[in-house]
């Protein structure tokens, strides 16, 4: 790809938080630059995108690459203009061939740019990596104005896709599906045997005789952190959790506060173990005998991406992205918040430890298209051609 013509690629994030969609933007950013396109990331000052991109690109890494950052102003209401026109001034000095977009709330302002665009002889197209659901229909005059002007809708899983078909006006031929693509260090071949499991207890503080199910993501409730502790009570003893990651930081929320409560009610305290945020949590995975993912309806889960990468055995929920991601034998389901029969679900492997490598083996060749050398070719062929192949 690098022997072709680059692109100028402008991929803009109005987001003050750090989350899915913001890491996702980023490490593609880092791809396409990577791949030898002139990548320019647009972000609100002192984000933490801002300051993640920053620090990229003053890195050795970084500095070889024609990848830039420049701050821009947050969106403030629906159609806002000023907003609009100074975003297509910038894209028209760029001369940038794609306005690359993430979050729902940068549609509105970037639809409109993207006609302003137009309107001034510019040649900017508009893509859409879609990261949330679309719950409802959304055909008014007003949504048709803010999705006739997208040229590119990429969703990263079959039923998101059929949201965007059935639910929109972005027209059939302009929805993609691209995987979710993960970082190399995802796929580093785990070592034989039980050691490297082992040095990953050691290193989180857990048993070595203990059946792990380990959860990883923010605590929030969406996540269901309470449906897998309320499954671990109805479990013998030796069943621990392994709970991942930080508060949602919501000033109004109590939910870690009911997830420590129920911990002491349900006299779990020995068995849960917490354990903070982690930017790669390979080694949470690998030390795990089971990764749970409880959330009521994830749209992709990163997560389960990243545990069947690390060849890990999956139990989730049967709705969303996960049902789909862990369908054809590559992982158990149960339903939302249903412990009991998660809690039944988790004893058959903890009894029948037997059956956990099929799963796993049927996950690697679906996992496999996750990989980033195979997500670049089909984003590069997207953004050259303004659509993808057959099959």
């Amino acid at each position: 790809m690098r022997d072709q013509h680059p692109l100028r690629l402008v991929l803009l994030s109005t987001s003050e938080g750090w989350g899915g969609l913001e890491m996702n933007l980023f490490r593609h950013a880092r791809w396409m630059a990577q791949e030898g396109h002139i990548v320019r990331v647009l972000c609100v000052a002192d984000s933490p995108l801002h300051n993640a991109a920053m620090a990229f690109i003053q890195g050795d890494e970084g500095k070889a690459l024609t990848l830039d950052c420049r701050t821009i102003r947050a969106n403030s209401q629906y159609f806002a203009f000023a907003t609009a026109i100074h975003r297509a001034t910038r894209l028209i000095r760029y001369r940038a061939d794609w306005l690359w977009i993430r979050d729902p709330r940068d549609l509105d302002a970037s639809a409109l740019a993207r006609r302003v665009v137009g309107l001034l002889g510019g040649k900017t197209r508009l893509l859409v990596q879609q990261g949330m659901q679309i719950p409802k229909p959304k055909k008014s005059p007003f949504h048709r104005f803010r999705f006739n002007a997208v040229d590119a809708w990429v969703s990263p899983l079959h039923w998101l896709k059929k949201q965007v078909n059935d639910r929109t006006t972005v027209a059939p031929e302009d929805t993609h599906v691209i995987p979710l693509g993960l970082d190399d260090g995802w796929f580093e071949p785990r070592p034989a045997g039980d050691q490297f499991r082992r040095q990953c207890r050691l290193e989180l503080g857990l048993s070595q005789e203990s059946f792990v199910i380990t959860m990883v993501g923010r605590i929030d409730r969406k996540k269901g952190q309470t449906t897998l502790i309320r499954a671990l009570a109805e479990m013998p003893p030796d069943a621990h959790a392994l709970i991942v990651g930080d508060p949602t930081l919501d000033e109004m929320s109590d939910y870690f506060d009911e997830v420590r409560q129920l911990v002491r009610r349900k006299e779990l305290q020995w068995r849960v173990h917490f354990r903070p945020y982690m930017n790669f949590p390979r080694s949470a995975f690998i030390a795990a005998d089971v990764v749970a993912v409880c959330s009521q309806q994830e749209s992709v889960g990163s997560v389960t991406l990243e545990a069947m990468a690390s060849g890990c055995a999956i139990m989730g929920t049967d709705t969303g992205g996960t049902a789909e991601i862990l369908a054809d034998g590559r992982g158990w389901t149960f339903p939302a918040e249903d412990s009991e029969t998660m809690a039944t679900k988790l004893m058959e492997l903890r009894n029948n430890a037997e059956i956990i490598p099929e799963r796993i083996e049927a996950g690697r060749p679906y996992i496999a298209h996750h990989r980033r050398s195979e997500v670049v070719q089909l984003w590069d062929q997207l953004l050259r051609k303004g659509s993808l192949s057959e099959g």
